[in-house]
Formats: structure tokens, C-alpha cells, sequence
């Protein structure tokens, strides 16, 4: 009797401490893992966010000199449009946006913040596409934080961003991401693991996890740190590949393009590893 007794006792303790070190475990994951921001872009003004979205921005002003879109409005002359719960940001730049070295001077930086007070708009979203002058771009976003508003930062992060030694332009981003994070002016540097579509396995694996540890690396604070996809070429794995990602990491969350393309079961994915 003696030792069942004991055995029940042991087994009793046993159980008891097994409880506990899930309990902290758990308690450690919801103390440690940031709170997660889901976003998108839009080029239509009239599209709206997706209701699990903290920001989404319109755009792309790719014509650098008149502040347009290639469809014609400029947050210069146009509102911000109004979905409750949202900040609605314009993004500055994009594929294929002109002239390079932009903001070029004082009175474009001056404008890229009176347009945005003027015009209703929560914040810039400045997606470096065309070798932007970064202190200029950092002199807007402080500007702007002045006035209580958003800023993020965006690029091509992928082979040349991850090894710099090799090649001029990723020494270049490498450079500028340092920058932004010395300033403290940019709430968000979103990593753009994707071209026209979404890259191939091989490339995802070679170059996403690596992007963000260098980027945070580079002095950029993990809720910070933000991964954007496309809807064109996105599967299951790839997207379970980049939501694993963003939990390990436990960076800022997920930015995507063409969301209103997201299947049902793929949007559940992402609200289910994601939303808090």
C-alpha cells in the first residue's frame, strides 16, 4: 500500500510540474509575440480594406515630379478616403517610378507633409523603387511624426539586399536601412519578397528569413519589421512558409498586394496564425 501511495504521489507531483511548464510556456508566448498589424495596397481609391486590416495605402505615385499615380489622382489634390478603424496611407513611389534621387530637395519634402495635413491622409508609405535620396525620405518622415503621422519604408529585399559584398545596390539598402533605424522616424520597414509574382521555393527559402534577420540586424526593432507577399503564385505552402516566418521572428506582421484576390481558406490561414 505503501508504494502505491507513493506511486500515486509521485505521479501526482509529476503531473502538477508538467501543468506548470506549459503554463509559463504559454504565458511567456503571450508576454514575448507582438501583436501582429495585417495591411495591404491598393491602386483603386474606391477599393476597401479588408476588415482585419490596421492600415492599408493607395497609390502609386510613380510620377515623383507632379506627385501622380499613373491613373491620374495625387494625394496632392484628393482626400484620403474614409474606412473606419483604418489608416489610410498614400504611398510614395513604386514600380518603375521616376526620376531617381528623390525627394530631391527641401520644398519636395515640405510638400510630401503639406499634402499630406492638407488632404486628410494618415501617413506615407515610401516604397523605394527608384534609388530614393534616404536622408531626404527620413527628413519627410520626421515631418510627418511631428504631425502624428504614419511612415513606412519598403524594398526589394531579396539576393542582392542579402549579400551586399557582392553588389553595390544591396550595400546601398543595406546602408539605408541602418539609416532609417538610427532616426527612429519610421514605424514600419516592410520587406518585399516578391516580383511579378511570388518567387519560386528556392528563392523564398535563400533569401526571406535571411532578409529579416539582416534587417534586424541593422538596428530595426522586431515589431518594426514587416513581410509583404503577392497573391499572384501564393499557395499554401508558401504562405504557411511566410506566416511561420513572421511568428519566429515575432516581427510586426504582414503586408499584402492584391488581397482582394486572397482565397477564403487562404485568408482564414492568415487570420488564424496572425490575429490577436
Amino acid at each position: 500500500m505503501f508504494l502505491i501511495s507513493y506511486i500515486k504521489n509521485y505521479t501526482y507531483h509529476i503531473a502538477i510540474a508538467a501543468f506548470s511548464i506549459c503554463i509559463i510556456g504559454m504565458v511567456k508566448i503571450l508576454t514575448t509575440t507582438n501583436p501582429k498589424i495585417i495591411g495591404g495596397w491598393s491602386q483603386s481609391l474606391s477599393q476597401r480594406p479588408l476588415e482585419e486590416f490596421s492600415v492599408n495605402s493607395y497609390g502609386m505615385v510613380t510620377n515623383l515630379n507632379n506627385f501622380t499615380t499613373g491613373s491620374g489622382w495625387s494625394p496632392k489634390e484628393t482626400s484620403a478616403p474614409q474606412y473606419g478603424g483604418v489608416k489610410i496611407l498614400w504611398t510614395y513611389g513604386g514600380e518603375y517610378c521616376s526620376p531617381i534621387s528623390r525627394p530631391v530637395s527641401a520644398d519636395e519634402v515640405s510638400q510630401i507633409v503639406q499634402m499630406t495635413l492638407q488632404n486628410g491622409w494618415d501617413g506615407v508609405d515610401f516604397d523605394d523603387e527608384c534609388g530614393m535620396n534616404i536622408d531626404n525620405v527620413i527628413a519627410a518622415m520626421q515631418g510627418l511624426k511631428k504631425n502624428g503621422k504614419q511612415t513606412s519604408y519598403g524594398f526589394i529585399s531579396g539576393w542582392g539586399y542579402n549579400n551586399p559584398e557582392k553588389n553595390d545596390n544591396g550595400q546601398e539598402f543595406n546602408d539605408k536601412v541602418a539609416k532609417l533605424a538610427r532616426s527612429n522616424f519610421c514605424d514600419r520597414i516592410i520587406h518585399y519578397c516578391y516580383g511579378d509574382a511570388m518567387w519560386s521555393d528556392v528563392h523564398i527559402a535563400a533569401n526571406v528569413r535571411s532578409a529579416l534577420k539582416r534587417t534586424i540586424n541593422n538596428g530595426v526593432p522586431k515589431e518594426k519589421v514587416f513581410l509583404a507577399l503577392t497573391t499572384v503564385g501564393l499557395n499554401f505552402e508558401n504562405l504557411n512558409y511566410f506566416l511561420d516566418a513572421i511568428f519566429d521572428f515575432d516581427i510586426g506582421g504582414l503586408f499584402i498586394w492584391g488581397y482582394n484576390d486572397l482565397v477564403p481558406e487562404q485568408r482564414q490561414l492568415i487570420l488564424a496564425k496572425l490575429a490577436q
